[in-house]
């Protein structure tokens, strides 16, 4: 599967950015290609609408807090709406480990992300 991303200036300086199907390793470049341009002094809120997101890696994950860094610190908002379940599991694991590195590769990671995402979508947690 593959990703959709929408951008909308909502006003100057406010961005809305929906993202669809999968935010992984083949997907993450074409989305950090699309969203660069937002990333000026300018822009002071960015909320991604994560409705029709079905699947984050840790190259996902990666994106999201470049964004974020660098809207909070330029004295801007990010935010996020619409998580699904399984995406907000993989923002509650990663958010859990602080500093800590618990993983050995990016491969790793992914494949934990992707293990928990099923047991949540299988109600298993």
């Amino acid at each position: 599967m593959s990703l959709t991303t929408k951008i909308e200036n909502k006003r100057p300086g406010y961005s809305l950015v929906t993202l669809s199907g999968r935010l992984d390793g083949q997907t993450f470049a074409e989305c950090e290609a699309q969203i660069a341009p937002l990333l000026v002094p300018s822009t002071k809120i960015i909320m991604f609408d994560m409705t029709g997101l079905n699947y984050i890696s840790s190259m996902g994950l990666r994106i999201v807090l470049k964004v974020r860094k660098f809207v909070e610190g330029n004295n801007g908002s990010f935010h996020m709406i619409n998580l699904q379940p399984q995406i907000e599991k993989v923002f509650e694991i990663a958010n859990l480990l602080g500093d800590m590195k618990l993983f050995v590769s990016v491969e790793e990671a992914d494949q934990y992300f992707d293990a928990m995402q099923m047991k949540v979508l299988n109600n298993e947690i």
